[in-house]
């Protein structure tokens, strides 16, 4: 059910501090920001509508992203994770196959539901947080992205609107 280990992502409640810290400390960086605000037609959590903005943190080590992200309105998984564990690791992202419902039907098979999802404009790109605690101790991510990854395409793109969301 899983192939390709795109990135690590750590909860935080300040960013640039955070990234900040990776590059002094660690060399990772410097971190590619964006903030996404989806509107309740694209998200989910816990099954139920909800909007939400969240502000991404992107810097490459090796062949792994690290994605920093600070939740910035609306109720969402990382706000619970804050609030109940502190910062630190949230989910580690895996690339799948589009279509997203197509791959939220497989893992529905296993009896995993999605904690929180999130739709692209193009619906059958996307990417959802799925209930794996359980089973191996911590959210696991599928990412249903276009041919050309988010972070590819990213240096490509001028702007992010649309299914990218916004620089």
């Amino acid at each position: 059910m899983l192939s390709t280990v795109t990135h690590v992502c750590i909860a935080v409640r300040d960013l640039e501090r955070t990234a900040r810290r990776f590059s002094e400390k660690f060399g990772i960086g410097p971190f590619t920001t964006r903030t996404q605000h989806t509107p309740q037609r694209h998200g989910e959590v816990r099954g139920k509508p909800a909007e939400y903005t969240l502000k991404f943190g992107y810097a490459r080590a090796g062949s792994i992203i690290i994605e920093l992200v600070q939740p910035l309105a609306g109720e969402t998984v990382y706000d619970e994770f804050l609030a109940q564990r502190g910062e630190g690791v949230h989910h580690i992202g895996f690339a799948a196959a589009p279509p997203l419902d197509e791959e939220l039907e497989r893992w529905a098979k296993n009896g995993i539901r999605p904690l929180q999802a999130n739709r692209r404009d193009d619906p059958e790109y996307g990417w959802a947080y799925m209930d794996t605690e359980e089973d191996v101790g911590c959210v696991l991510e599928i990412v249903c992205d276009p041919p050309l990854g988010w972070w590819e395409s990213r240096s490509l793109a001028e702007d992010l609107k649309g299914p990218l969301g916004e620089g």
